[in-house]
């Protein structure tokens, strides 16, 4: 189905949840081109206030993630919330993000047409968050659901944080797939920016060394990466620029 599915895990953060939703009604040409999925924790003390907002909002959905009352990390959420998506266009979003750009869904379908995306359907969008002016890590992300039949997943649920956008970056940019796309605007008011202050739940996400631990993971877990791109390379028939993969 030509629709986003914008997949957002998240916990407490009513105000950044309000304030998402907000931003996509005002800035669509047409809200039936949207879901918003957000996973949400079951012991997420928030969640039945989540569920009633998702009730009266038709293409909001919420998705109960079994945490045993752990930090399960934010990328085994995403995948379990993909399966979970209508559309065929898989939206890898924060709920600390912010859609400033009007029609930016009309743009990004047109991007996924059939005019413009390619037979294989191997291709990633992203867009300007705010602070890089150019084609660089891609902390929002677009891609078709095609990229998870063939890899397997959409995020590497090793890293209980951060990693997972520039591992599916470099996935993608070794095959000369990534479009940046700087006249959307999706703002990402991330805490290390200083547009918010640092909350509870990114000191939990932090506690236990979770994002020293991420780091020495992207090293470590070189031969995966290099075997996810040579999936990917085997499947479009093409070469990759290793010069654009940290291996």
């Amino acid at each position: 189905m030509n629709k986003i599915s914008l997949l957002i895990p998240s916990r407490e953060r009513l105000n950044l949840k309000l304030t998402l939703i907000s931003s996509i009604i005002t800035t669509v040409k047409d809200i039936n081109n949207v879901e918003l999925i957000f996973g949400i924790d079951e012991d997420d003390p928030t969640r039945d206030i989540v569920k009633k907002i998702a009730n009266a909002i038709p293409f909001v959905k919420v998705i109960d993630i079994q945490n045993n009352k752990k930090f399960i990390g934010i990328n085994k959420i995403w995948n379990l919330l993909y399966p979970h998506a209508e559309g065929n266009i898989l939206g890898y979003i924060g709920d600390d993000m912010v859609f400033k750009t009007k029609n930016w869904d009309e743009k990004i379908l047109q991007e996924f047409d059939k005019n413009n995306l390619p037979e294989d359907k191997i291709k990633l969008v992203h867009c300007y968050d705010g602070y890089r002016d150019h084609d660089e890590i891609c902390v929002n992300a677009f891609v078709h659901k095609k990229y998870t039949e063939i890899v397997g997943y959409l995020c590497r649920e090793e890293f209980l944080i951060n990693w997972s956008d520039q591992w599916m970056y470099q996935s993608f940019k070794a095959f000369d797939r990534v479009k940046w796309i700087r006249d959307i605007h999706i703002q990402h008011n991330h805490w290390v920016f200083g547009n918010r202050k640092r909350d509870e739940v990114a000191n939990r996400m932090l506690s236990d060394n979770n994002d020293t631990i991420s780091d020495e993971l992207w090293h470590s877990l070189k031969p995966e990466r290099i075997k996810d791109i040579e999936t990917i390379s085997k499947y479009l028939d093409i070469k990759p620029n290793w010069n654009v993969v940290d291996c």
